[in-house]
């Protein structure tokens, strides 16, 4: 069955059109000091954005764009909590999600990875 499922998890990704950068932080050493400096994980990635909560009742402070978001991406990938995650969706627009969850790969086909979007509104009417 899992086989299947394996299988599964190749063709799922020909269905996301959403790409992925993943950059999290990896930790150096420079003498006695430490220092952490940002690495790319994957880029390019296809992977799907699900959103989990987008209601304008739910906002506490209007001028923030706030939102919680699922991703799901394939497995084999070792996405740390704490990572950014910048996705193009199919229309070409870029958004940022800061305060990844590690990436739970409890699925044969997919891993999941929740986000959270919670930046000021900087959008201009047109």
């Amino acid at each position: 069955m899992k086989a299947a499922f394996n299988r599964m998890g190749g063709q799922l990704t020909k269905l996301w059109f959403d790409r992925v950068t993943i950059t999290g932080v990896k930790t150096v050493r420079d003498g006695a000091f430490t220092d952490t400096v940002p690495v790319t994980i994957v880029e390019n990635e296809p992977a799907k954005v699900i959103l989990k909560g987008l209601k304008a009742s739910d906002q506490t402070f209007f001028g923030t764009d706030a939102y919680d978001a699922k991703l799901l991406i394939r497995n084999g990938l070792k996405i740390p909590a704490g990572a950014d995650i910048d996705v193009t969706n199919v229309n070409g627009q870029l958004t940022h999600y800061k305060r990844a969850s590690k990436g739970y790969a409890g699925y044969a086909s997919h891993q999941e990875v929740a986000m959270d979007r919670d930046e000021k509104a900087t959008e201009e009417a047109e």
